[in-house]
């Protein structure tokens, strides 16, 4: 094959790895499309969208990850991009402004050493030979020495491992060739012990990535281990990648997961980092899964009606932003109201400052009148 071919085959294979912490939004998550093409991958940053140089080593590997398209037991065509290549290719494209970023994951090389040797290499190539100063996410494989672990983050802005699974069993039932407390768990701690000690290392934090529904885990499993993951770990974000069927791999006549639901689990994890929500208030069906109809913090706030209708004049920041249609920026604007003395006498006022009256009507209260009569 020619590398043309090698790169837009390794960087089809990157697609399932997920680097972009955006689509919290479940409309978001309905309308994604494959962004990849020729290696190129569109995140998004603030308004923005950055292209980035999303691409696998190699697409061979000696896991046997059930879901997995690279799963060794999946015959398909195989291919290799050696360091060297890779950072002249990396380079070209950035001298020429077409990516802003590289994030570079990889089937495994002979083992999980041999593997980070050469993506360190293409690392150290760009911050060395090339004088790259740019944005580099370094994917760490599970079972990497602490050696390399160290040395993918003095070269990497941002690292991460996939735990790929809520659960030990839950791995279990996906691939035989991981160890989750060895192979994972344990290299996670690594991760954040040394970030402890020199905040330089991996400068921009670490993030691991769950595959949902591959397995019969569900939302609870799901976010009781996120929500280990941030206190134990300090993981920055968790990915969600809903499983796809794969012909070829042993999962292939698995049914697809719902993009709804890693729609809701990106939702309900950024109620966790952004909006003080904990564990307790998850608001969960009989099997322990969200509901996919709905918003969650809608859902838990019907579970809190004793705490509502709040008075939008007087109420804290804090009980604001838990408040279906309030967001923090409008939060922060209606506290700022009530620091200079301005009450908010309406709904329209409301929505002027950026809420969302049809959702936070019957939990507030402007005036000391309840809002599902007044505008």
């Amino acid at each position: 094959m020619s590398t043309f071919q090698d790169l837009q085959l390794l960087s089809d294979a990157a697609y399932y790895d997920r680097c972009n912490y955006v689509n919290y939004n479940v409309d978001n998550i309905l309308k994604e499309t494959d962004k990849l093409k020729d290696g190129i991958y569109h995140a998004k940053a603030g308004n923005r969208e950055v292209p980035l140089f999303k691409i696998l080593m190699t697409n061979q590997c000696n896991n046997d990850c059930a879901y997995c398209t690279n799963c060794m037991k999946h015959k398909y065509q195989r291919a290799h991009i050696g360091p060297d290549a890779l950072a002249r290719i990396y380079m070209q494209y950035y001298e020429n402004n077409i990516v802003e970023g590289m994030f570079l994951s990889s089937g495994i090389i002979k083992d999980a050493d041999r593997t980070m040797e050469e993506m360190n290499h293409a690392a150290y190539l760009l911050r060395n030979k090339y004088s790259y100063k740019g944005y580099i996410h370094l994917k760490v494989i599970p079972g990497a020495s602490k050696d390399h672990i160290k040395h993918a983050m003095q070269l990497a802005d941002r690292v991460s491992i996939n735990i790929e699974a809520a659960t030990k069993d839950g791995l279990s039932d996906l691939s035989s060739t991981k160890n989750y407390d060895k192979d994972i768990l344990k290299r996670l701690d690594w991760i954040d012990r040394l970030h402890k000690k020199n905040h330089s290392l991996a400068s921009s934090g670490h993030t691991t990535q769950i595959i949902v529904g591959a397995n019969e885990e569900n939302d609870e499993d799901i976010l009781n281990r996120i929500d280990y993951l941030k206190k134990k770990y300090n993981v920055l974000y968790n990915y969600f990648s809903s499983f796809r069927p794969i012909k070829g791999t042993p999962l292939e006549n698995h049914e697809a997961c719902d993009n709804k639901r890693t729609g809701r689990l990106y939702q309900m994890e950024y109620l966790f980092s952004k909006y003080n929500f904990t564990k307790k208030d998850i608001v969960l069906d009989d099997n322990g899964f969200l509901d996919l109809n709905n918003d969650p913090k809608y859902n838990i706030a019907l579970e809190n009606m004793d705490k509502y209708p709040l008075d939008v004049n007087t109420a804290k920041y804090k009980e604001l932003i838990k408040v279906p249609g309030i967001g923090l920026k409008s939060a922060r604007r209606i506290t700022h109201l009530q620091k200079i003395g301005r009450k908010i006498n309406n709904l329209k006022q409301l929505q002027e400052l950026g809420v969302n009256i049809n959702q936070c009507k019957i939990f507030v209260k402007v005036g000391g009148s309840y809002q599902s009569t007044l505008l």
